[in-house]
């Protein structure tokens, strides 16, 4: 059944869905293009390994954001709605957990290049496959575990509103239902304090390297240095944001107190990171940058003859 959705949150979730195209379109880009570089050169850096995995992760979860929101707005709850929900929060929980993970890996990768340039330990060829192939088997099993907790959380549910108001039974599933709350924080923590603390380290580091070269000339990797920095500096505030607006969503979700438009907020917070750190990934690197704007070049002749055309056929 559908239900009515008020102005408000209505003009939240145009702005969802403006904010999931641009991060569809910007990490499709992203990924489309070091997969075509991929196949032409038949290798692909540590770099681009984790930016097309992190890319092909965030466009499939701006999917499973939309139908979240979708669902949350316009459908009242029904008999298939713990059938949907246990789909999208699977989906949810995975994608979101293994993105966390792709985005604290390029974090460390940002930091050993400029921390520990002249002995690279990270860019060995063989490690970041293994790095990508851990993520994933990571976020899988939190995943399960999460899922299993869900089916219990909802047998226990069915089972204290067979008890009713029955206090003597001496059984206090609600009270193990609100500790389940920690299966859904705990496996995006890890990703967060490595990233959390190879950004410190890269601050850290870059604050000395600016001391250092105060009373020299610039060269070209300090000129490489700062365009990482730049990425990471507002990477690192969409990453912590979006992190604790995830985890506030959760645990208000989990207790039932969250309004719609709250959630569709949040909603927009997380698309807002994905977009964001999307869009300063293509500005920011310059074979990205340059595709784009060729790219857009191309489009902008085509747009231009199919107007001629129309006005003078």
């Amino acid at each position: 059944a559908l239900k009515m959705a008020t102005l408000f949150e209505l003009f939240g979730f145009v702005l969802l869905v403006i904010e999931t195209l641009i991060g569809m379109v910007g990490n499709g880009f992203i990924a489309i293009v070091n997969c075509i570089d991929g196949f032409r050169s038949r290798k692909l850096s540590p770099a681009d390994m984790i930016l097309s995995c992190l890319s092909l992760f965030r466009f499939a979860f701006h999917a499973v954001l939309m139908q979240a929101a979708i669902f949350n707005l316009f459908f009242m709850d029904s008999f298939l709605m713990p059938k949907i929900k246990f789909s999208s929060d699977s989906s949810w929980l995975f994608l979101n957990t293994a993105s966390l993970w792709f985005a604290a890996w390029l974090s460390v990768l940002y930091c050993v290049k400029i921390v520990n340039f002249s002995h690279p330990l990270f860019l060995f060829p063989g490690l970041v496959p293994w790095l990508l192939l851990g993520t994933l088997v990571y976020s899988a099993l939190a995943t399960i575990v999460a899922t299993m907790d869900i089916t219990l959380i909802s047998e226990c549910s069915s089972y204290e509103s067979l008890l009713g108001n029955n206090t003597d039974s001496g059984i206090k599933t609600s009270d193990f239902c609100k500790y389940s709350i920690f299966l859904y924080v705990v496996p995006d923590l890890f990703p967060f304090m490595i990233f959390l603390f190879s950004s410190i380290l890269l601050l850290t580091s870059l604050w000395r390297h600016k001391n250092l070269l105060r009373n020299t000339a610039k060269d070209v990797s300090t000129e490489a240095h700062l365009n990482a920095i730049k990425a990471l500096a507002s990477f690192c505030i969409l990453y912590v944001s979006s992190f604790f607006v995830e985890i506030l969503n959760a645990v208000l979700s989990w207790m039932d107190t969250v309004d719609l438009w709250v959630r569709i907020f949040f909603f927009n917070v997380i698309a807002a990171y994905s977009s964001g750190h999307a869009i300063i990934l293509i500005f920011i690197n310059p074979r990205l940058k340059q595709e784009s704007v060729r790219i857009l070049h191309q489009l902008k002749r085509w747009l231009h003859r199919r107007t001629f055309r129309w006005v003078c056929p």
